[in-house]
């Protein structure tokens, strides 16, 4: 029987799992669960722990012997305690998810890790991705909320209380639009999702339901409104990318999340604006990525960092 650590990604919408053998590093099982996130705290912990179980059942069946459990949560993240996680509906407080998940699975004793989300993309990416090989990365999660995650000299960056990496809550205008945090001009506030919609609505001169999606698509087909959005959110994109360079001069930039399937209409336009601003001798050789291991890539980097961490 094979060892294998679950690793969960818990989202606004979904809990994605992923059965993961460390030793291979091979995806063995994937699933997901609705977060059921607007029914409270409860429901959440209730459902995480489903498809824990269901995950243990799944591993007898493929013959491997689960031996940790990782997951990645949106907000700061220390010792099992999720706080501030902004598009999980009352989790802006402290959430003490370590114990509340540990009180309703009495009999199973697996060590866990609780991390944040971005910075197990960033990690899944760094291990066996588009950052494999680099020892200096950066990770930029572009979706609903901006998050990011750092590695300098092949080791994650937490800082002092497990919050380092906020790069969505940079403020990259000063009388910018409110920010879920409480601040105005955050690089989320600016390129989040929502930001993208309304900016789309500015420029077609429409109130009509739309997604980023969407939006992408129309700016494939040439609309004229779609592209000029992409154009200017990428802009605002490429002024945060540069400052990242500044700071951490990495090897790799490593862009994931929904909004990035935008493609080149995006990625293009922050580019040219980052290399505008840069220091130049941050700028070479930086290399920026899009992210390889997809939806599941925050399960797969929690699955990774419990299994590095427990290998200590």
């Amino acid at each position: 029987m094979r060892k294998a650590i679950l690793g969960l990604d818990l989202g606004g919408t979904n809990i994605k799992s992923v059965l993961f053998d460390p030793a291979i590093n091979k995806i063995i099982t994937q699933g997901q669960k609705p977060t059921q996130a607007g029914f409270g705290i409860s429901r959440v912990v209730d459902n995480i722990v489903s498809l824990i179980k269901d995950n243990l059942d799944a591993a007898k069946i493929s013959r491997h012997k689960i031996t940790a459990l990782g997951i990645g949560s949106a907000g700061l993240v220390e010792k099992g305690m999720v706080r501030n996680s902004p598009n999980l509906p009352g989790w802006q407080g402290s959430v003490p998810l370590l114990k509340l998940i540990r009180n309703k699975m009495p009999g199973v004793d697996l060590p866990i890790l609780i991390e944040n989300d971005v910075n197990c993309l960033v990690a899944a990416e760094y291990a066996i991705g588009a950052a494999k090989g680099y020892s200096e990365v950066v990770g930029l999660a572009i979706g609903t909320g901006v998050g990011g995650g750092i590695i300098v000299g092949g080791k994650l960056v937490t800082g002092a209380h497990g919050g380092a990496g906020e790069l969505g809550h940079m403020t990259v205008k000063m009388d910018g639009p409110l920010c879920k945090c409480g601040n105005h001009g955050c690089l989320e506030a600016m390129i989040g999702t929502d930001a993208i919609i309304q900016r789309f609505r500015q420029h077609s001169h429409s109130d009509a339901t739309v997604t980023v999606a969407q939006i992408s698509k129309l700016a494939k087909s040439k609309d004229p409104a779609a592209i000029k959005t992409l154009s200017e959110t990428g802009k605002l994109l490429g002024v945060a990318l540069a400052s990242i360079a500044n700071i951490f001069n990495p090897q790799v930039i490593v862009l994931g999340g929904g909004v990035i399937q935008a493609g080149r209409l995006l990625i293009d336009p922050a580019k040219q604006e980052m290399l505008k601003r840069v220091m130049p001798y941050n700028a070479k050789g930086l290399k920026i990525r899009t992210a390889r291991l997809g939806p599941v890539a925050g399960a797969v980097g929690a699955a990774i960092l419990t299994y590095s961490y427990s290998a200590k």
